[in-house]
């Protein structure tokens, strides 16, 4: 099974140094996303401010960029 890292880049970024291992792309794609929106939603609770503009980067194992996910993205805001 591939491995890949999960980078978030936001007002403090976090790189992901071990990796986890997924079946293909699209399964660390849904485990970064899950991951995302569940930080989004605990900045939203405890009213602090969500940057749209913020991203996940996933990489392989030697740091090419598979994918970039901006956070504006990830959810719908409706007035």
């Amino acid at each position: 099974m591939p491995r890949y890292f999960i980078n978030i880049y936001n007002d403090a970024d976090v790189l992901d140094d071990e990796g986890a291992d997924h079946a293909d792309l699209a399964a660390a794609k849904e485990v970064a996303i899950r991951g995302v929106r569940a930080m989004m939603a605990e900045h939203v609770s405890s009213g602090r401010p969500v940057n749209l503009r913020h991203r996940v980067e996933i990489t392989d194992h030697s740091g090419k960029v598979l994918a970039t996910i901006p956070f504006g993205e990830l959810i719908t805001i409706v007035d």
